[in-house]
């Protein structure tokens, strides 16, 4: 038996489910509207409160997914869909549901172990793995670093937990170690003497813990020294890159007079 349309079904099922794509159009705006409402005066309060930023971020993030989820949610029974009917399914295909978003739930847990004891923070400068650069947001599932080279890189919340992560700027002071060599002639209490003044003349240095200035290998033909000062976190790499230069001028000024004898 041939199945025949009954075109007389036609003008009723058009105008049915015109009104229905009217109806989801209409939540997708409200939902729409909602984010912008929503969401955006809640990142300035969040803002001007005494809240973590990174917290701050998480819970800006997660009220926009729970948005979403709703606006989802309510498209689907517009469309015929009850409520009732979609839990049934998910507790149906509960186990494939749970199985199928392993990853994304331990990434989730992984984000709140991560804000409960603030390992990283937005602003944080870290390594995660060969990932290295500055921790910009902070989301349910992953954080966004960038790096100095400007790159955007993702990373999965459970690299935060399940491996070591080397947060550079978590504590405010830092030591600052540089490696410089002399010649084994070279006078070395003066050399030393040179580069202590430098250190001492840089006001980004702190006083305490004093420099340290150290023998650390000794050969026939030269002399390794280890110089470590301690500076703020926010001027680590300033203070490692520019006085790199300024203590090895320091070392061959402090050895010339001995190589014109």
């Amino acid at each position: 038996m041939q199945y025949m349309f009954d075109w007389d079904y036609l003008p009723a099922w058009v105008r049915n489910y015109s009104l229905k794509l009217a109806g989801a159009v209409l939540i997708l705006f409200l939902g729409w509207i909602a984010t912008r409402l929503l969401v955006g005066p809640l990142r300035r309060v969040l803002a001007r409160s005494r809240l973590d930023v990174s917290l701050a971020s998480f819970l800006v993030h997660s009220v926009r997914t729970a948005i979403l989820l709703f606006v989802l949610v309510a498209v689907l029974q517009q469309f015929g869909l009850e409520t009732t009917s979609l839990l049934t399914l998910l507790g149906t295909a509960g186990l494939a549901v749970v199985l199928s978003l392993q990853g994304s739930l331990a990434n989730f847990a992984s984000g709140l172990m991560v804000l409960a004891f603030r390992t990283v923070r937005v602003g944080d400068f870290i390594e995660v793995g060969d990932v290295r650069g500055r921790v910009s947001e902070m989301l349910p599932f992953h954080i966004v670093i960038e790096t100095f080279d400007n790159q955007r890189i993702t990373v999965p919340n459970t690299l935060l937990t399940t491996g070591p992560v080397r947060n550079n700027t978590y504590l405010p002071a830092r030591c600052v170690q540089w490696t410089l060599s002399i010649g084994a002639g070279d006078d070395l209490d003066t050399v030393k003497a040179a580069l202590l003044g430098r250190l001492q003349a840089d006001a980004r240095i702190h006083k305490e813990p004093p420099p340290r200035i150290y023998v650390q290998e000794w050969t026939q033909d030269k002399r390794t020294l280890a110089v470590t000062a301690w500076s703020a976190t926010a001027d680590y790499l300033a203070v490692q890159q520019e006085l790199l230069e300024e203590l090895g001028k320091c070392v061959e000024a402090a050895h010339r007079p001995s190589r014109g004898h």
